[in-house]
């Protein structure tokens, strides 16, 4: 089923599903859901279509694309910490949670400690808002737990923030995950002007405090175009 997309037909319904395998369009319908609520097709809104969903980004980046990403962000992360001094991380999304994939350390002795590797949940990280808002994954529903006085609980407040943070193209987090802890997070998007992760500035509260987050958006608004840029050369 997932090689019935190509470029040149990126949304499929149900009987086209059927026609190209040939199978019943009940097989077709029943499997198609299936794919859908494990992520790796989505049904396209307001049609009855579906296309590739968010896990297929997922492998493809740990097949093939990773190696490309990292590659290309690394001497921009690694630019981005010189300027800002704090670390740099690059994170994409696995469902309900960002996965950190490439960090740059920054000069500091204190920094933001270890995070490749780590996931974390997309509600009270920059990085995590970053990607609901500019990626292909339905929004996080349901409870969302605290983790400090400071962690957006309500879904309500988090549509807001989201679309906050598409008009302003970066995201913020203000001691959300940990107390303490803040960054500020860009989208990185790939030949297909999707977003394939979202790269971030992390730092400790008394360094980068919210007064500082303009700028640091901006230099993370910028270092993101410069990755995307290059992937859209590969």
């Amino acid at each position: 089923m997932l090689e019935c997309f190509v470029a040149e037909r990126r949304e499929l319904r149900v009987a086209e599903f059927a026609a190209e395998l040939g199978i019943h369009r009940s097989t077709a319908s029943r499997l198609a859901a299936t794919l859908a609520r494990r992520n790796f097709l989505e049904r396209v809104p307001g049609k009855k279509t579906f296309r590739l969903g968010p896990q297929m980004g997922h492998l493809g980046l740990l097949a093939l694309g990773s190696r490309d990403l990292l590659s290309v962000a690394r001497p921009t992360m690694e630019r981005l910490a010189e300027q800002t001094g704090e670390t740099i991380n690059l994170a994409t999304r696995d469902r309900d949670e960002v996965v950190n994939v490439l960090q740059v350390e920054g000069r500091h002795l204190l920094g933001a400690g270890v995070w490749t590797g780590r996931r974390t949940p997309l509600h009270c990280v920059a990085n995590g808002k970053v990607l609901l808002a500019f990626g292909t994954g339905d929004i996080v529903t349901g409870s969302l737990k605290a983790y400090t006085r400071h962690t957006i609980t309500s879904v309500k407040q988090l549509r807001a923030v989201i679309e906050e943070v598409r008009r302003t193209g970066w995201a913020y987090n203000v001691g959300e995950i940990e107390e303490g802890l803040n960054a500020v997070a860009a989208p990185v998007f790939d030949a297909f002007k999707r977003c394939q992760a979202a790269i971030s500035v992390d730092g400790p509260f008394y360094r980068m405090p919210p007064k500082q987050f303009p700028r640091l958006g901006k230099l993370c608004v910028a270092a993101a175009r410069e990755i995307s840029r290059q992937l859209e050369r590969r």
